[in-house]
C-alpha cells in the first residue's frame, strides 16, 4: 500500500468535508487511506504519491477525480450489521430458501456486492449460522471494485472498535482475539466462498453454478451511478437473480420510475425487492410523470408493498442470548390478522394528506414513522419540506440536516436544503448547499437556476449569468433535469428541467 501520511489524510478529509460536505471522523481514516491508494494504483504513476494526488483533486481537472474517488471513500461508512433490520429479513427468509435449494440439489447462494473491507459478507455469513445453516446449505460471494478494500476483506481483521456493537455471543464464536484485534474463524470463513475484486460497471456478472443468485446485497452503491448506468447495473442483477430472489439496496435507494421488473416486499419489517416468480418485463423507467396537482396525487403511485408472512417458529439462538443483537432483534414474524404497514406505505399515506392540505396530519404521521420505524432518507426530506411549507424553519433545517447526516452525498438532499435557504434569506449557505449538489449531480438544471437566484441576491451578476446559462445547457444534456427520480415529495416544485429552463432564460434576459 502507497504511503500516505497522517497530516495528507486530514487535508484530505477536510476537502471533502468543503466540496461535498462528507463528515469523514478520525476512525475513518484508515478507509480514506484504501480509497487513496486505490486511486493511485488506478492512475498507475500519472500522480506520483499522496501528495501529488491532493494537488490533482485542488486542480482545475479535480472535480472528476473527485467523484471517482467518493465511491471509495464511502467504505469508511461500512459496519457490522449495517440495517439490522435487513439482516432480520434474511435471517427470517433463510429456512424456507434453504428449503428450497435443497429441492435443487444445490445451495443457497447469497451475492454482496459492494463488500468493503467485509464487515457485510461476514454479517450475512453470522446471520446464516444463526438460522443454523453451514458450509453445506450456504455459499457467499464477496466483491467490490476497491482491490485494496477486497484484500483487507481477506483478512478478515478486525479492529475493537469495529466490533464493539457486535453482541457478545456472536464475538466469543465466531472471532478469536488478537492483541487489540478479533479475526473471524475459520468455521465462519467457511461459507464465504470468495472474496473477489468486481467492477459492477463491467458487461460480466457472476453467477453461481448451479442457477442464479438467491440474494444479493448491493446497498449505497447504484446512488453514485447515473440513470443509464444504474439501469443497466440493475438489468444485469435481474438476469442473474434466481426467480424469487431478493435484491437488498439501500435505505434511501429505491427503483420507482427508475426501473421495472422487480416487486416491492416488505420482510420482518425490511424493504426488499424481489424478482418474480414468473416472468416479467425486465425494463428501464417508467414514462415522464407530470408535476401533481394541488389537492390530488401524484399521477404516478410507487409500486404496491408486498407483505410476506413469516411461519412462526422458536427464535433464532441470538434472539435467545441477546435481544438487543443486531443480527436478530428482527426475528419476531408480524402478527398473523394483519401485516404492518410498510415504510413506503406511511409515505404514500401522508404525502396524500400533504397533497389534500393536511398538513399537520401529515406531519405527524411522518414524524411517528420516524420515530417508530427508524430513519430514513425519503420521509426526512419530505418532513423537511413539509416544516418550510408550515413556516417551522428551523425544524425544516433540523430535518434536512439529519438527512445529510443519513447520506451525505444525496444531491437531492443538498439541493433541496439550498433551496430552503435561501427562501429564508440565508443567501451564502444555500450557495454552498446548491454548490455540493451540483458537484454530485452536475446536470441538475434546476440547481444551476436557484443557484443563480442566489448570485442575484448576493449582487453578483456576472455569476449568476454564469449559472442561469448552465441551467439552459444543462437542461441540453438532460432534459428530464436530475440525475435519478426524487425520494422526497415537492408539490411545488416541477421535476423536469424545462421549466427551469425557460426560468433561466426569462433570467438572462432580464439582466
Amino acid at each position: 500500500m502507497r504511503t500516505i501520511r497522517t497530516e495528507q489524510l486530514a487535508e484530505l478529509a477536510v476537502l471533502l468535508k468543503e466540496r461535498v460536505g462528507l463528515h469523514i471522523r478520525h476512525d475513518g481514516h484508515s478507509a480514506l487511506r484504501l480509497a487513496v491508494s486505490a486511486r493511485l494504483e488506478e492512475l498507475d504513476g500519472k500522480v506520483p504519491d499522496a501528495g501529488g494526488y491532493l494537488g490533482l483533486l485542488r486542480s482545475g481537472d479535480g472535480d472528476e477525480e473527485l467523484r471517482l474517488l467518493l465511491p471509495l471513500v464511502t467504505v469508511g461508512k461500512t459496519s457490522f450489521f449495517r440495517d439490522d433490520r435487513q439482516f432480520g429479513a434474511l435471517q427470517a427468509l433463510l429456512p424456507e430458501l434453504i428449503a428450497r435449494a435443497r429441492g435443487g440439489g444445490r445451495k443457497v447462494a447469497v451475492w454482496s456486492a459492494g463488500c468493503a473491507t467485509g464487515e457485510e459478507p461476514y454479517s450475512i455469513a453470522m446471520s446464516a449460522a444463526e438460522a443454523g445453516a453451514g458450509p453445506d446449505h450456504v455459499e457467499i460471494l464477496a466483491t467490490d471494485v476497491n482491490p485494496e478494500a477486497v484484500a483487507a476483506a481477506a483478512r478478515g481483521s478486525f479492529d475493537a472498535r469495529r466490533v464493539r456493537d457486535v453482541p457478545k455471543g456472536l464475538v466469543d464464536r465466531y472471532f478469536d482475539r488478537e492483541g487489540e484485534r478479533y479475526r473471524v474463524r475459520a468455521g465462519l470463513r467457511r461459507l464465504i466462498t470468495a472474496i473477489r475484486p468486481h467492477n459492477l460497471v463491467a458487461s460480466a456478472f457472476p453467477r453461481p453454478a448451479d442457477g442464479g443468485w438467491d440474494a444479493v446485497f448491493c446497498r449505497n452503491v447504484i446512488i453514485y451511478f447515473d440513470t443509464p448506468t444504474t439501469q443497466q447495473v440493475l438489468a444485469h442483477f435481474h438476469s442473474v437473480l434466481a426467480p424469487g430472489g431478493y435484491l437488498f439496496l439501500g435505505y434511501s435507494e429505491s427503483l420507482f420510475r427508475l426501473f421495472e421488473g422487480f416487486e416491492l416486499t416488505e420482510v420482518a419489517g425490511a424493504f426488499l425487492y424481489r424478482r418474480p416468480e414468473s416472468p416479467v418485463r425486465a425494463g428501464g423507467p417508467v414514462g415522464p410523470i407530470p408535476t401533481p396537482r394541488p389537492g390530488s396525487l401524484p399521477a404516478a403511485h410507487p409500486p404496491p408493498v408486498h407483505h410476506l408472512e413469516m411461519p412462526r417458529g422458536p427464535p433464532a439462538r441470538g434472539a435467545r442470548e441477546n435481544a438487543a443483537g443486531a443480527a436478530s432483534r428482527t426475528t419476531a414474524p408480524p402478527p398473523p390478522e394483519s401485516p404492518p404497514l410498510a415504510p413506503q406505505e406511511y409515505l404514500d399515506g401522508a404525502i396524500a394528506l400533504f397533497a389534500d392540505g393536511r398538513f399537520g396530519a401529515a406531519r405527524e404521521l411522518l414524524e411517528r414513522l420516524l420515530e417508530k420505524g427508524g430513519e430514513d432518507l425519503a420521509v426526512r426530506l419530505t418532513l423537511a419540506n413539509l416544516y418550510g411549507v408550515l413556516r417551522q424553519p428551523d425544524r425544516a433545517r433540523g430535518s434536512y440536516q439529519a438527512a445529510l447526516a443519513l447520506e451525505p452525498l444525496s444531491a437531492e438532499a443538498h439541493l433541496f436544503f439550498g433551496i430552503h435557504l435561501l427562501s429564508i434569506g440565508e443567501m451564502d449557505p444555500a450557495a454552498m448547499e446548491l454548490s455540493r449538489a451540483l458537484f454530485l449531480d452536475p446536470d441538475l438544471a434546476l440547481a444551476h437556476y436557484y443557484l443563480g437566484r442566489c448570485r442575484e441576491a448576493q449582487r453578483d451578476p456576472q455569476r449568476a449569468r454564469l449559472a442561469y446559462r448552465n441551467a439552459i445547457e444543462a437542461f441540453g444534456r438532460r432534459p428530464d433535469g436530475k440525475r435519478q427520480a426524487f425520494l422526497g415529495y415537492y408539490p411545488d416544485i416541477p421535476e423536469d428541467g424545462a421549466a427551469f429552463a425557460r426560468a433561466a432564460e426569462y433570467a438572462l434576459a432580464a439582466l
